[in-house]
């Protein structure tokens, strides 16, 4: 999807402008003469756009599944219920990666959204200050992640969910994933000022703790919407018990007189 976005020189020069505007050291090295890595990358995106669209495709279904696989014994293991099978399992696999992809572009879009309120003509000013451009970017951020957490949440356990028993977990997820987004840059900058080699090979770490962190905000929001579903079906049954079946009250015998 790169590679043909980039075919078009306008998007291309556009996207090349932001990589400058968003890492100095790049925009260092393309002024020195030299030529930065991340836009080496996506020009190789944009040559090899047939081959590196099959390989990722096969590669995005197959790694995915096995992710959503993983998300399913995960999210299992906390109402507790039975894994699906083989088959039935690798079908809703592709399927969430199928919509995860689709709705990973508006979330992606929303940590843009600043820039590109400050960028548009005929926006309000108060628009384009800091503090309001940033309240619209989290409100946007948080509503995107609190949808596609509603989904993972919704299809992804093996039982019957209900839409209102899945919301207070999206939500919380989607909160913590947006808080995520906007404290882990700061981190980012201060476990990567060192030599070039020491980002390279910290890099790697610093990936695999984000994606630790996001694995804990799943199994958050989704132990949420387990303990809240325990707790309605614990209140539930007494009053299922007493109310009887259908929850009409069941009438005994009357007793014989005492003599």
């Amino acid at each position: 999807m790169v590679g043909l976005a980039l075919q078009d020189p306008g998007t291309r020069a556009t996207v090349e402008q932001q990589v400058l505007a968003a890492f100095p050291s790049c925009h260092a090295q393309e002024a020195g003469g030299g030529t930065c890595q991340i836009i080496s990358a996506l020009d190789d995106f944009r040559k090899s756009t047939g081959v590196l669209a099959i390989v990722g495709i096969l590669g995005l279904t197959w790694t995915g599944a096995g992710l959503f696989g993983a998300m399913e014994k995960g999210l299992n293991s906390l109402y507790p219920c039975t894994p699906r099978g083989f088959v039935a399992q690798k079908l809703m696999s592709m399927g969430m990666v199928a919509t995860f992809t689709v709705m990973a572009v508006p979330l992606v879009a929303s940590g843009s959204l600043l820039a590109l309120l400050q960028s548009l003509p005929g926006v309000p000013d108060f628009l384009r200050s800091s503090a309001a451009g940033l309240l619209i970017q989290v409100a946007a951020g948080i509503v995107d992640a609190s949808l596609l957490f509603g989904v993972i949440y919704f299809v992804v356990p093996h039982r019957k969910q209900r839409l209102r028993g899945v919301i207070p977990g999206a939500i919380a997820a989607g909160v913590l994933f947006e808080t995520l987004t906007l404290v882990f840059p700061l981190y980012f900058r201060l476990v990567t000022n060192s030599p070039q080699w020491g980002q390279t090979f910290g890099f790697v770490f610093v990936l695999l703790f984000y994606f630790y962190l996001l694995g804990q905000i799943i199994i958050l929001g989704g132990a949420l919407n387990a303990e809240i579903d325990t707790s309605q079906e614990a209140h539930a049954k007494p009053r299922l018990k007493s109310g009887g079946l259908g929850g009409k009250k069941v009438l005994s015998e009357p007793e014989a007189p005492a003599p």
